[in-house]
């Protein structure tokens, strides 16, 4: 009987926090989708009730019309995301990389919204190749880079910086903003959990939680912390693999 209602209780605080899961998922759409959503009919009225408009006018607001729609469409990305690796669906398909060539790779999907940023990269040389999914190794970046550009002042600089130690590659991204609230280092890792509530801010707390698993699919671990001169630093592990051999004979480069 106590196994009985042991098995019952258990069953019931999954339902519990599944349900809550279910709650937070359509209460953080629901919030992040309004914004978009609202700008998108805004526009789109504009330009059926105003038929004279200017060229420059019309380009503006199709502008709105399709920076919004791609707001939507990455909001989308994330959650099916997330939902994949919740399953285990999710296969890596790693490859040998630099780690210049995944940084550069996202500093210049970004390079729009870090323009104005100054970016100081310090690597060490002759860094290890890494064993990895490129692709999403490169989306984590992209996830704190976004974070980066949502939470700290414009123009601020950005510190990237990467160390080889025990196997183990660590690579820092570090910001000038406020940092991170005291005692929510690991919170902010969670699904859907956001400093505030209601927030003009868009995001519905499922960048840094893709980060984390991704970063637990490769068998590395990404931690957040404040740096004593100001601003957050997230620090991404990764653990070393034997290089591959490359054969190759006299004569084969000319």
């Amino acid at each position: 009987e106590r196994l009985y209602l042991a098995a019952q209780a258990r069953s019931a605080l999954l339902q519990a926090e599944a349900e809550a899961s279910r709650n937070s998922l359509l209460s953080a759409i629901s919030h992040d989708l309004r914004t978009p959503l609202t700008r998108i009919i805004g526009a789109t009225n504009t330009v059926i009730e105003n038929y004279q408009l200017a060229e420059l006018e019309r380009t503006e607001i199709h502008k709105v019309i399709r920076d919004e729609a791609q707001h939507m469409s990455e909001l989308m990305n994330k959650i099916l995301d997330m939902a994949r690796l919740a399953e285990g669906t999710l296969v890596l398909h790693c490859e040998w990389y630099a780690l210049e060539e995944i940084i550069g790779g996202a500093l210049a999907r970004m390079e729009k919204v870090l323009e104005l940023r100054d970016i100081k990269i310090d690597l060490p040389e002759n860094l290890p190749l890494i064993w990895v999914d490129g692709v999403l190794l490169q989306q984590v970046l992209i996830n704190l880079f976004e974070n980066i550009a949502k939470y700290t002042p414009a123009g601020s600089p950005i510190d990237i910086n990467a160390t080889v130690a025990n196997n183990t590659l660590s690579l820092s991204v570090a910001d000038f903003g406020p940092g991170v609230p005291e005692n929510h280092t690991s919170d902010i890792f969670e699904k859907f959990y956001r400093f505030h509530a209601e927030s003009s801010t868009h995001g519905i707390g499922l960048g840094l939680a893709l980060c984390r698993s991704i970063m637990q699919a490769h068998q590395g671990e990404i931690i957040a912390d404040n740096r004593a001169e100001g601003g957050a630093c997230f620090t991404l592990s990764l653990p070393l693999h034997p290089a591959p051999l490359i054969h190759w004979r006299e004569g084969d480069l000319k």
